[in-house]
């Protein structure tokens, strides 16, 4: 069982950006940090993203989706399913790239 997502969690772009994390919730807490929970992630801004600017390509700067599957129903905060560390997304990268977990920001709670 994969563990809940939360804002001290670092999730990148395929390039190597970093996804800027913004809760839209601050009552549940785990470690200190809050839960991410669908769609805080949605048009989340990403920086440093080393895809080269050209005429046939464009850096990530935004998540513009997160695949289905990627949050757990078992675990909700105000209705909102959690993000798992398992989740995966599409930027607006060209070529799109993708954002996935590398570190959840926490490990206690699994869903």
């Amino acid at each position: 069982m994969p563990p809940v997502v939360t804002r001290n969690a670092v999730i990148v772009c395929s390039h190597g950006g970093r996804v800027t994390l913004v809760p839209r919730q601050s009552q549940v807490l785990i470690e200190g940090a809050e839960i991410l929970c669908e769609p805080d992630l949605v048009q989340a801004p990403i920086i440093g993203c080393t895809q080269p600017a050209s005429a046939s390509t464009k850096p990530c700067t935004l998540v513009v989706s997160i695949a289905p599957g990627s949050s757990s129903p078992k675990v909700a905060v105000g209705g909102r399913p959690a993000y798992l560390a398992t989740l995966k997304g599409i930027t607006d990268g060209v070529p799109s790239g993708t954002v996935n977990v590398s570190d959840p920001g926490q490990t206690v709670v699994h869903a």
